[in-house]
């Protein structure tokens, strides 16, 4: 049977999901990540954390679902909106914390651009 890989990281955790092409869900497997507020109205993931996870969810599905897996048809990818992570391009290492798409600090940039038109 052909299957739909999906990798799903949204705000809260990592899924890896396993579809038939019919769109029956398979198998799954999540992996929770921390929410970091280093300031009131800011919120930050560790995108180290992220990458560990995906490669958590994704292993666990493998190891469950490989005869599935071999007949992979294609492969989804969805994220976290506006979520952005600067990574160093000599190491591939991330910079800074992943600024979360619900995060505040951008307000006042925000506003001033609206006040000016």
């Amino acid at each position: 049977m052909n299957t739909i890989l999906a990798l799903d990281q949204s705000t809260s955790a990592t899924k890896t999901l396993l579809f038939s092409l019919s769109g029956q869900l398979l198998d799954q497997a999540t992996v929770v990540h921390k929410q970091y507020y280093p300031q009131p109205g800011w919120v930050e993931h560790d995108a180290e954390e992220i990458y560990q996870n995906t490669l958590t969810a994704s292993r666990t599905l493998l190891t469950r679902q490989r005869a599935g897996l071999r007949q992979l048809a294609g492969l989804s990818i969805t994220n976290q909106r506006e979520t952005i992570v600067v990574f160093d391009r000599a190491t591939g290492e991330p910079l800074y914390p992943a600024i979360v798409w619900q995060c505040r600090r951008g307000d006042p940039i925000c506003q001033e651009l609206i006040s000016a038109g």
